[in-house]
């Protein structure tokens, strides 16, 4: 299997809001993540997790073997009889993501905010949402519930805020199809996204194998075409 760099870029569509442990903000009750700067960005476990995600649904909708995460009697290798199941045991979402038992094949960097975005202050790229908790019972506003939500702004002078990261790893052709058919499929990351936040769109801007001791950029698209044509 060849070594292979994904460049991820992530656009924003509405504001974001991915919890920040370990920050305070003054009269903010929900902090968003941010780097050492203070820049808003996405963290590689969020925009993984959201892509693995919609990889199992799309194994499943194509009627390939897909485990059930995270029970582990029910992920690879024991979710299969030995009549059943997908070659050597995992399905191409524990060989691409890795699993208990299954070491990754990829890794992948955070989404970090685009130089040409971080001219103006990180203090310019934040705002903050008031919302009020409803009691499940009454149907009502309940009292003592108002709450404060750090987001990103979602545009700057009237441009989507624009983040980028890596993947990198050891892929065979089928799997780099899989992933990136995945990658087209996510459109939020984040929290409240029921309140209208997290709203994004992934793509991957360029694919590159390392052949003959250089990176070689290729296209994608016949990769995915590939894959699902196969299935």
């Amino acid at each position: 299997m060849p070594p292979i760099r994904i460049t991820l870029q992530a656009k924003l569509a509405a504001g974001l809001h991915i919890l920040g442990p370990g920050r305070t903000v003054a009269l903010v009750d929900r902090a968003i993540e941010v780097d050492a700067q203070g820049f808003p960005l996405i963290p590689a476990s969020s925009i993984r997790g959201r892509v693995r995600a919609h990889l199992e649904r799309l194994l499943r909708a194509w009627g390939q073997p897909v485990c059930t995460p995270p029970a582990p009697e029910r992920m690879c290798p024991h979710a299969w009889n030995q009549d059943e199941g997908p070659p050597a045991g995992y399905c191409q979402a524990c060989r691409i993501f890795g699993s208990p038992w299954y070491p990754a094949a990829i890794i992948n960097t955070d989404l970090r905010l685009v130089d040409s975005q971080r001219t103006a202050g990180p203090d310019f790229l934040r705002t903050e949402r008031m919302s009020l908790g409803i009691s499940r019972r009454l149907g009502t506003a309940q009292g003592e519930r108002l709450f404060s939500t750090e987001a990103t702004v979602r545009d700057l002078d009237a441009r989507p805020l624009c983040f980028e990261g890596l993947i990198s790893g050891r892929l065979t052709p089928i799997e780099a199809g899989w992933l990136l058919a995945a990658l087209q499929l996510v459109t939020h990351a984040g929290g409240n996204k029921a309140r209208g936040l997290g709203e994004l769109c992934v793509s991957a801007t360029e694919v590159t194998w390392w052949q003959d001791g250089q990176w070689v950029a290729t296209d994608g698209r016949p990769m995915i075409e590939e894959v699902l044509s196969d299935a």
